[in-house]
């Protein structure tokens, strides 16, 4: 395991309006001959306080998984329609997540991430997505 340096550029475009949210954090990195993975721990600034968040990423299979308080399991998978399960402080629901493209250009040196993705409810247009992650290993 290595600690990296992550930065993540997050949009989301609605039928009505389009959202970025850009962070950087501290993450550990791990990557084997199969997968990649990265965790951190989200704070108020970039989503839910007291919640992890670990990221697996295999060829174009990318799952991303939030514990509680707002325990997620997303899994985005290019070509491929999921169902998954979020959560929010209010309730959890269920979620389409339809993925366009997966870039996955990492390597156990660092490298970046690229989903395109809609995601519906009860098979309602909520957004499509965006997210660029780039990792870059702490010297």
């Amino acid at each position: 395991m290595k600690k990296a340096d992550i930065n993540i550029i997050s949009k989301a475009t609605t039928e009505e309006d389009c959202d970025q949210t850009e962070f950087f954090t501290v993450a550990d990195f791990t990557a084997d001959e199969k997968s990649f993975v990265i965790s951190y721990d989200e704070n108020a600034e970039i989503g839910y306080e007291s919640c992890h968040v670990t990221i697996t990423v295999a060829g174009e299979s990318v799952t991303i998984e939030r514990s509680a308080p707002a325990p997620s399991l997303m899994t985005v998978e290019k070509g491929r329609k999921h169902h998954c399960l979020y959560g929010t402080p209010f309730g959890d629901f269920m979620m389409g997540i339809n993925a366009f493209d997966v870039k996955n250009d990492l390597s156990p040196n660092g490298g970046s991430l690229y989903l395109k993705y809609s995601i519906d409810i009860n098979s309602d247009f909520v957004s499509e997505n965006e997210l660029n992650l780039t990792v870059k290993i702490s010297e």
